[in-house]
């Protein structure tokens, strides 16, 4: 029998979150505003991880995804800093960190991959890209749902048009001196549909 897609709604959204815990987020805000010395206006609010984006509703995902609390830890000597723009891991001319969103992201050597990872995949199998459902193996572990090729997990830390310096190894060499890790505690799922 031939699988029917479901169409992509373009007015439909659905993120599942992984939240920083309070005092990680309140560590962050402090070395950020103390430390390297930027406007307390500038550091994001609500610090998280995009586990997973999509524009089909998720089967069951109400029942399946009540916020879920968790321990995970993510070890600092394993996260670089990078700006939000494309390419923005390494450092290049035509990208500015203090004109842009700046924030870190987690290398595939951290401790807290694998059960990112492993979450990423408990949500997989509630997708419904087709009304026969598909599996999908390991590999789309770094595949992303949306935007980039490439699921590159990483927490925006501060606002465009902060005091940045042009580089940002400076800022990391600085983050592993003052903190060792940082933990997230919470899995959310939100949806919701966009105003026209």
């Amino acid at each position: 029998m031939k699988s029917i897609r479901l169409k992509i709604n373009p007015n439909f959204e659905i993120y599942a979150l992984l939240w920083l815990s309070k005092q990680s987020e309140e560590e962050l805000t402090y070395f950020l505003n103390k430390i390297c010395k930027i406007n307390i206006s500038k550091i994001v609010k609500g610090m998280h991880l995009t586990l997973y984006y999509g524009r089909r509703p998720l089967s069951v995902h109400s029942k399946a995804f009540k916020t879920q609390l968790f321990n995970i830890k993510a070890n600092i000597d394993e996260t670089r800093f990078m700006v939000f723009k494309p390419g923005g891991e390494n450092p290049k001319k035509n990208i500015i960190p203090s004109e842009s969103s700046v924030g870190i992201r987690l290398t595939k050597r951290n401790k807290a991959i694998n059960p990112i990872l492993e979450l990423r995949r408990q949500i997989y199998k509630y997708e419904q890209p087709s009304l026969g459902g598909q599996k999908r193996s390991k590999t789309s572990d770094w595949i992303n749902a949306y935007g980039s090729k490439h699921f590159q997990p990483h927490i925006k830390l501060i606002n465009p048009n902060n005091n940045l310096d042009y580089d940002l190894s400076i800022n990391g060499k600085l983050l592993r001196e003052n903190l060792d890790y940082i933990s997230f505690n919470k899995v959310e799922v939100i949806s919701r549909s966009k105003k026209r």
